[in-house]
């Protein structure tokens, strides 16, 4: 009797599955082990600078704003 089953005796096919399952499953926990990581820093320096409301983040959001274009301006100026 014939059987149907795409893998049998393609041991190449199969372990290159898992592989593939496998990386693409690490790969998403590498992105969220780094995006975990971004939002502990992110809720502490809100923390720290006292923000507490919508209002005080777009004010914390401009001023860091400011402050990278004031930098990046005196950095032109000293080359």
């Amino acid at each position: 009797m014939p059987k149907w089953d795409v893998f049998e005796n393609n041991h190449f096919a199969m372990r290159k599955r898992l592989v593939d399952i496998f990386l693409k499953v690490a790969n998403k926990q590498i992105i969220r082990m780094r995006a975990g990581k971004r939002l502990a820093k992110i809720r502490k320096r809100f923390r720290d600078m006292g923000v507490n409301s919508r209002e005080d983040c777009k004010r914390l959001v401009a001023e860091d704003w400011k402050e990278s274009l004031n930098a990046r301006a005196e950095s032109d100026e000293g080359e």
